[in-house]
């Protein structure tokens, strides 16, 4: 599952904030706006580096801390993550955005309990525009503990909100899988390939092939699995895909 969610940037989001009209505060907006920019594009290092810059001139500025998690997650330090991202709440406890981060930081690191009871602060802000943001954290929380009923539910609750989500397509398809519900499993699991194959995400794909395999389709699970052969050459399912081809090839 891992950092596909925020490689995204479905649920995780830059913030800036106003800041007074000091010196130190408007060099820091400068900093937190550049190391922004870097983070959406992917350059890890540079934006650590402005935003520790901008924390350095402004370090009671929440959005700050917000975005200083975020870069820590990308880099793997989730202490460090979790620990900027709790700063920021302990700034503004009205910080939504921040509380769902530090949600999505708590289920990387196992802690879904702790994750649950924040994301469902945030779902109660009714003034936070993120809300499928919000629900695609709740699932991921009953997914992770095998809550597969009701992970179905609160993905369908993100796709409500955000119908084209590549993440919340994809777990509310294999939260059917999980069920063995595979005659609905195969087409949810459909349709989130069509969402996130321009993101080269192939979990879809590959759940979508062994749904197939599961329902006794072995001529569409063989396209699925040649499919992400094909096209996800760098893919996390590919040597999982070359090896179901080669099993159904040999069972010809």
């Amino acid at each position: 599952m891992g950092r596909i969610l925020l490689t995204f940037s479905l649920f995780i989001t830059t913030a800036c904030a106003v800041f007074g009209g000091s010196k130190d505060s408007e060099s820091a907006e400068l900093y937190l706006r550049m190391g922004s920019s870097q983070f959406e594009s992917g350059n890890y290092p540079g934006a650590l580096a402005s935003l520790l810059k901008a924390e350095e001139l402004d370090p009671t500025n929440p959005a700050i801390q917000n975005n200083l998690g975020l870069v820590y997650f990308m880099r793997q330090r989730l202490d460090l993550s979790e620990k900027h991202l709790r700063k920021a709440l302990s700034l503004n406890s009205k910080y939504s955005e921040a509380r769902n981060n530090l949600a999505r930081v708590l289920i990387e690191e196992g802690k879904f309990k702790e994750a649950e009871k924040e994301v469902r602060i945030v779902i109660d802000d009714l003034t936070y525009p993120g809300v499928d943001k919000a629900y695609i954290n709740l699932g991921l929380v009953q997914f992770n503990l095998k809550h597969y009923n009701e992970a179905k539910d609160t993905f369908l609750n993100a796709l409500n909100a955000s119908r084209d989500n590549c993440v919340a397509n994809t777990y509310y398809g294999r939260s059917f899988f999980e069920m063995k519900d595979y005659a609905k499993a195969a087409p949810a699991l459909d349709t989130a390939i069509g969402f996130c194959q321009r993101a080269l995400f192939d979990e879809p794909h590959y759940y979508s092939a062994l749904t197939y395999y599961r329902l006794g389709d072995k001529e569409k699970s063989m396209a699925r699995f040649s499919e992400i052969v094909k096209l996800y050459p760098d893919g996390k399912y590919r040597d999982k895909s070359k090896a179901m081809l080669e099993m159904l090839r040999k069972a010809e």
